[in-house]
């Protein structure tokens, strides 16, 4: 994942990404919200952010998917820099992920 250049022209708020369930190619977005949120998870327990973590399984503990999704987009949006810019990439990854057939 450290290596992971994002090549999406623009990476959708994941408020609207997980609106639809289905991408063009089929792929089942809601199946890709838990692996996303385990990641947001370990990325803010990684820089010690307990509060946020907290918030995020709340969200994830008592939510449907839209506002698991908005927790992960208001999380990012007011994280520092360094974390932000992480957060950006995993979104990039979950949105151009592709499963082999």
């Amino acid at each position: 994942m450290e290596n992971f250049e994002c090549k999406l022209s623009k990476v959708e708020s994941l408020e609207d990404w997980f609106s639809q369930e289905y991408g063009q190619d089929g792929e089942c977005r809601p199946c890709r919200l838990r692996p996303l949120a385990s990641l947001y998870l370990g990325a803010l327990e990684e820089v010690g952010d307990a509060k946020q973590a907290e918030a995020l399984s709340s969200a994830y503990d008592d939510g449907d998917i839209l506002t698991i999704a908005k927790t992960l987009d208001k999380i990012k949006s007011g994280a520092e820099e360094s974390l932000r810019k992480k957060l950006e990439g995993l979104d990039c990854f979950i949105q151009s992920y592709k499963e082999e057939q």
